[in-house]
C-alpha cells in the first residue's frame, strides 16, 4: 500500500504545477482524505496536525502550541493528533547517530505526551510522532 501512495506522491511532484507545500490544516486534510480511499468503511479519528517541521520543540510553549492543534477539531471524541517535524529536527543525517541527540529526541516526545495527556478530557486521544 506504501508503494501506491508513494507512487500517486511522486506523480504530483512531477506536475509541474505542484503547490509547494502543506500546511498544517492541509496535512490533515490529506492524510484524512487517504484514510478514507485506504478504509472507506472505517470509522476515523478527527485528525489535529502539531507542526514542527519549520521549528523544534520548544517545551515553555508546547501547552499552547498543542492546544492549538486540538483546536482545530473542536470537542471530537476521538482524535487523532499527529506530531510532524520532530525526526527531521532531533534525528535527521548525521544526528541519528548521536547518543544526546536521539535523547533529546525522546525526551521532546516524552515532552508532547505528557502535555497531550493533560488535556486529555475529550475522549480517545492518539499521539503519533514522525
Amino acid at each position: 500500500m506504501r508503494r501506491d501512495v508513494d507512487a500517486v506522491v511522486r506523480v504530483f511532484e512531477s506536475d509541474e504545477f505542484s503547490a509547494p507545500g502543506l500546511d498544517a490544516r492541509g496535512l490533515a486534510n490529506a492524510a484524512e482524505h487517504l484514510l478514507r480511499l485506504l478504509a472507506p468503511d472505517a470509522v476515523l479519528p478527527a485528525i489535529a496536525v502539531l507542526d514542527h517541521r519549520d521549528e523544534p520543540l520548544e517545551p515553555l510553549w508546547a501547552p499552547e502550541r498543542i492546544e492549538a492543534a486540538l483546536a482545530q477539531v473542536g470537542d471530537a471524541p476521538d482524535v487523532l493528533l499527529w506530531v510532524v517535524g520532530l525526526q527531521d529536527h532531533y534525528l535527521a543525517g548525521s544526528k541519528a547517530r548521536s547518543v544526546k541527540a536521539r535523547q533529546a529526541y525522546d525526551e521532546a516526545v516524552e515532552c508532547v505526551n505528557a502535555y497531550a495527556a493533560r488535556v486529555q478530557g475529550r475522549g480517545r486521544l492518539t499521539v503519533v510522532v514522525l
